[in-house]
């Protein structure tokens, strides 16, 4: 019964197809074979992942929900180069950070694994992909100069070269745990980025109404497509 609710478990699910990767590369090595003999033989099991992730997913926005920009930072907390700041509002974490005099701000998940991305390096403007926020996990890169357009996908095992190939293996997995962020499970899929704007101080974050308690108090249609927008609940 224990080993029935682990596996029921998204994380669980995650944390031993993530064991079972690195297990076999390790074997791998350790007798001599081929990576790309590994990754032929844990293609199927890439595949009934896909498949089961894509026979759950949800019907597509019509039209997708309408933003609202809300206060979510004094602008003094975030007047150093540099300085970061993460916030919970409408029940978004949100990271906000000021690079080269620009404010940035994006959702903390990555939408590979689900990790959060608040440590995470942000490039110089001249890095050949742009500003980009880094995974600290996989190194997958996502330009915030592009609404965080995917410029690398799990490139590494943070960071350590020749963990190249594992990268690349665990890149063909999206976790449950990701599905805010990328509910349709796509690989190289869009870091979610939010603009923003300062107004007397006060540094603004457009993001969505909070729906936690929507469905149950408003009426919506066609997911996502609202009726009225309810206020920030926060």
């Amino acid at each position: 019964r224990i080993i029935q609710k682990m596996a029921a478990s998204p994380i669980s699910r995650t944390v031993i197809f993530v064991t079972t990767v690195c297990l076999l590369v390790c074997v791998a090595h350790a007798f001599n074979i081929p990576q790309a003999a590994v990754l032929q033989g844990h293609q199927r099991a890439l595949s009934s992942c896909r498949s089961s992730a894509f026979s759950r997913r949800p019907a597509a926005a019509a039209g997708g929900a309408r933003m609202l920009f809300v206060e979510a930072a004094r602008e003094e907390d975030l007047a150093a180069e540099g300085a970061r700041k993460v916030v919970t509002v409408r029940g978004i974490k949100v990271v906000i950070a000021r690079h080269e005099g620009q404010l940035y701000a994006f959702n903390n998940k990555c939408p590979h694994l689900g990790l959060s991305l608040k440590n995470g390096k942000i490039t110089a403007s001249d890095d050949r992909h742009g500003v980009c926020i880094v995974c600290p996990y996989h190194k997958s890169k996502f330009c915030l100069q592009e609404e965080g357009k995917c410029k690398v996908w799990s490139e590494s095992i943070l960071g350590i070269r020749g963990t190249e190939a594992i990268g690349e293996m665990v890149g063909g997995f999206v976790a449950p745990m990701a599905k805010q962020v990328n509910p349709f499970k796509l690989k190289a899929a869009p870091a979610v980025t939010y603009a923003v704007k300062v107004e007397d101080g006060n540094v603004l974050v457009d993001l969505p109404p909070d729906l936690s308690n929507y469905a149950q108090t408003r009426i919506y249609r066609n997911y996502q497509e609202y009726v009225d927008v309810p206020k920030d609940s926060d």
